[in-house]
């Protein structure tokens, strides 16, 4: 062999070592961020659970608060209808006692 041919051949092998070097670190480098690719996508699970179980328990509160706004509406609009029939009741026996002339001298007034 010639000394040009025997340089090659160093180089060559030079360069595949260094090839093989850079492949295992890359390798190294891959395993390496596979497994931390691997532990945020738990971690990420985890995280998802725990918002989709927070978001199914804000759910439930709302719908509760819903149910009690309509229960609250309901009796509202209850005691506003009581309370306009009873205005309606009151002025008409005060309209009667108007009409009966007061209790002495002076007959009552709808000021008074």
């Amino acid at each position: 062999m010639t000394q040009d041919f025997s340089n090659r051949l160093d180089r060559l092998e030079t360069a595949l070592a260094r090839f093989a070097e850079i492949q295992l670190q890359t390798n190294v480098r891959q395993d390496q961020l596979m497994t931390q690719i691997q532990e945020q996508t738990r971690e990420n699970s985890v995280a998802l659970a725990q918002l989709t179980g927070g978001i199914a328990n804000l759910t439930a509160q709302v719908n509760q608060l819903g149910s009690r706004v309509d229960a609250l509406t309901t009796s509202t609009t209850e005691t506003l209808r009581l309370v306009a029939d009873n205005s309606i009741e009151i002025r008409r026996i005060w309209e009667y006692l108007l009409r009966q002339g007061g209790n002495g001298s002076n007959p009552p007034s709808l000021t008074d």
